[in-house]
């Protein structure tokens, strides 16, 4: 599901990319620690700040990025950012990620998944495309705040199944991966960094 005007104004505008800087790339970074010389994949990137967090604060070597909004893929390439001709960008949605299996050392994602009606598939693809023992840095805004009677209309999220952080979770076990540590603030708002076991099922769907 695409962004309505009130998200695209918040995306765009510079408290947005101050926050995701100062505060929530942090809170991942102190939880799951540094991408020296890898490989990452972020899932909707939006204008692109998170892909210069990538290389700025978690010096990952290579970013590959895929927003469903061509709007936005058309604004990181406008930009001036980070990373340069080691960027690979393209309109895409997180559950058909059109790259071969364990593609990448990392996968981050800065709140899509909330966006994704099937949201367990969009793990799954993520699952499938990082290598075995490859880290999942994810950011998530929860059920509570997505459903509330005023922020969910304002936002324009799906309302149906939508997750809790013990339903995140435990939808990240049942594809594969290991929960290496988590964070949230008054059940709005996740953190979480998963491992993707040597020897993990994967699941689809």
């Amino acid at each position: 599901m695409q962004l309505n005007w009130i998200e695209r104004l918040f995306i765009l505008s510079p408290f947005r990319a101050l926050l995701q800087r100062y505060w929530e790339s942090r809170q991942l970074l102190a939880m799951g620690g540094p991408l020296t010389g890898a490989h990452v994949l972020e899932t909707g990137c939006g204008p692109g700040f998170g892909i210069d967090l990538l290389y700025r604060q978690f010096k990952a070597a290579r970013v590959d990025a895929f927003d469903l909004d061509p709007k936005m893929i058309a604004l990181v390439r406008q930009r001036k950012r980070t990373g340069g001709h080691r960027t690979r960008l393209w309109v895409g949605n997180l559950r058909h990620i059109p790259v071969q299996d364990a593609s990448y050392d990392a996968v981050a994602n800065f709140g899509a998944i909330h966006h994704v009606v099937r949201w367990r598939q969009a793990l799954a693809e993520i699952h499938r495309v990082l290598k075995p023992g490859g880290r999942f840095f994810c950011e998530e805004i929860l059920s509570p705040y997505i459903t509330h009677p005023l922020l969910g209309r304002l936002m324009d999220h799906p309302q149906e199944d939508r997750f809790d952080t013990p339903q995140f979770i435990f939808a990240l076990q049942q594809k594969g991966f290991r929960i290496h540590a988590y964070r949230q603030l008054a059940n709005l708002y996740l953190w979480v960094v998963a491992i993707k076991s040597h020897h993990g099922r994967h699941g689809r769907g």
